[in-house]
């Protein structure tokens, strides 16, 4: 492997791009935009709450119970797997029906307190397998706890009609990062309980997307470390190797239907169908496209959402030759939007071959960041 790692500058775009051809396959956002409801509800709770780092005030309020159905000690490692209603869930029943409501999670946590890092899953990952066979044995060696988390509308939580990631709506993603938001936080509250701390929450690609708006409204200073993500998921959604998956003649036709946009153009305190139709003259791209652009910056992008307590435990992780999370586009950089974050990019590498490679630098930098936070605290 070592005499061939050399070789990778010249080949990653080429498989970041080959692996765009197997996408296609499986098809993004097969049903719709969203409801009309959701996108309103989401628009609201998305600017009143998520905003301004008050999801907390209702996770708390509404303290739902975690339930561990396993609890085993061996090798000075205690493994939980566990569930709990998403308080998402119960905030927005129709949002996540039936099983999508249900957070799934599996903990690895030293038998003596220390450490813990939450690894979100990416695009694809239904199981908690790779993620404890890449990140969490090697983890526990150095003392640092790890807690696996199901993605809402994957694994135990897709939804029946669903096909394998297939997200039927634009409005899933959206509420899965909301979800994801108010579950990490309250299982850093429960871990907290058992006596252990500091923090960290990390995930790859769509899970680094996750993490950082998950970090973004922590009421404790956390270290937050997405990688392979970017500040929006705006440009990977219409331009990025990913793009090709999205229906967007489906969408697109669906914003020719008066009936539907009516119903957007009356949520309140937004433009998005003027917004649409201005840069559609401008760009000469679809109506959809256009569309996605708009939904994906206001919804994920890091503008929108609370800066980091302290950014200076932060670390994000970029690959030079990404194909599928693209850094164009007039988008915000970290360092404009997280000022004393650490950015590493990954010469050479792009999205795939960065994945396939560089877990043992992900995990150090996690360990250290950990470890500093550590530190730090013993000092006061």
């Amino acid at each position: 492997m070592a005499s061939f790692i050399p070789n990778l500058p010249s080949m990653a775009r080429h498989v970041d791009l080959k692996f765009r051809s197997a996408l296609v396959l499986s098809q993004l956002f097969t049903k719709s935009w969203g409801h009309p409801d959701v996108i309103k509800q989401m628009a609201k709770y998305r600017r009143e709450v998520m905003s301004k780092r008050l999801v907390m005030n209702y996770v708390k309020e509404l303290n739902p119970k975690i339930d561990i159905v396993k609890k085993i000690t061996k090798n000075g490692v205690i493994s939980y797997e566990g569930f709990f209603p998403s308080p998402h869930a119960l905030l927005f029943p129709d949002h996540m029906p039936g099983n999508v409501g249900r957070a799934h999670f599996r903990a690895y946590l030293p038998e003596k307190p220390g450490p813990v890092c939450i690894h979100l899953a990416g695009t694809g990952d239904h199981s908690y397998f790779r993620r404890q066979y890449l990140l969490v044995e090697d983890m526990l060696k150095d003392g640092v706890g790890s807690i696996l988390v199901q993605n809402p509308f994957y694994g135990d939580r897709k939804p029946p009609n669903q096909f394998r990631s297939s997200l039927e709506n634009v409005t899933d993603l959206f509420v899965m990062g909301a979800a994801l938001i108010a579950e990490c936080n309250h299982l850093f509250n429960w871990s907290e309980t058992l006596g252990y701390g500091p923090f960290a929450i990390s995930g790859v690609s769509m899970g680094g997307f996750m993490a950082q708006l998950a970090g973004s409204n922590s009421l404790r200073p956390i270290s937050i470390v997405p990688i392979l993500a970017w500040t929006t998921a705006s440009p990977s959604y219409t331009e990025g190797a990913i793009a090709p998956a999205v229906n967007y003649p489906l969408l697109q036709k669906q914003l020719e239907d008066p009936q539907y946009t009516e119903k957007i153009r009356k949520i309140p305190d937004q433009n998005w169908l003027e917004k649409m139709h201005e840069m559609t003259a401008k760009n000469g791209d679809t109506l959809a496209k256009n569309m996605m652009r708009i939904l994906m910056d206001d919804f994920t992008s890091l503008e929108f959402y609370p800066t980091p307590l302290d950014t200076s435990l932060c670390h994000v992780f970029l690959a030079e030759q990404d194909q599928y999370v693209l850094r164009n586009q007039g988008t915000p950089t970290y360092e404009q939007l997280w000022p004393n974050v650490t950015v590493e990019m990954m010469p050479g590498y792009g999205h795939v071959t960065a994945y396939l490679w560089k877990h043992d630098l992900w995990r150090k930098r996690i360990n250290e960041l950990l470890k500093s936070q550590q530190q730090q605290q013993a000092k006061m």
